[in-house]
């Protein structure tokens, strides 16, 4: 997406079709945020009970809306970071004729890994914490944390679902601490590298 959006908005492409093109692709990343997971999951459940048990595609449906709802999260993180880079390294490839795997591994890996595993906790801690899609498509042999969480609550365990809370929480501020900690070392390092 955010590739597509940038060739639509390069210099040999200008136009009111381009810019719009541009714009419709990062609109369509937060489209996911007007519609709640519950919602989601609905949709995939009447569209699957034709073709048998549900319970049978629940993990890889959890998967999906996990993914569709980090979507804008991850695009907001990945967006300005790829266009940055793509910026400084186009020439460079153009003229090193480089492309695909070869181009990934020694130019983009290095240049974007920092901003790539930012969205990749981001992601992992939101999608740590739903509840949408497991409760349409848990059962007792497919259990998230968060569902866990909620049932212990619900027959009134507080001991345990405020352990359970504590865990959570702890591991998604772990992940948050990851994702950002690359960061932060990297902005440290071009203050000291400005002052000398």
């Amino acid at each position: 997406m955010i590739r597509a959006r940038q060739m639509a908005l390069s210099p040999r492409r200008p136009g009111t079709a381009a810019r719009g093109l541009a714009a419709s692709v990062s609109v369509s990343t937060s489209l996911v945020l007007l519609v709640p997971p519950v919602v989601l999951g609905s949709g995939w459940f009447l569209l699957l009970r034709p073709f048998g048990d549900v319970s049978r595609f629940a993990p890889f449906l959890v998967i999906i809306i996990n993914v569709l709802m980090a979507l804008p999260f991850v695009y907001r993180v990945l967006q300005p970071a790829m266009e940055t880079h793509w910026g400084r390294t186009a020439r460079l490839s153009a003229s090193l004729g480089l492309g695909g795997w070869n181009r990934w591994r020694a130019i983009d890996w290095p240049g974007l890994r920092k901003p790539i595993l930012m969205a990749m906790s981001f992601a992992a801690a939101l999608s740590l914490g739903d509840l949408g899609a497991v409760a349409l498509f848990g059962s007792q042999d497919m259990v998230t944390l968060p569902w866990l969480l909620y049932s212990r609550m619900g027959s009134y365990r507080s001991t345990d679902a405020a352990g359970l809370a504590l865990f959570l929480g702890l591991v998604c501020l772990l992940l948050t601490i990851f994702g950002t900690a690359a960061q932060t070392r990297e902005r440290g390092d071009e203050d000291i590298d400005g002052r000398r």
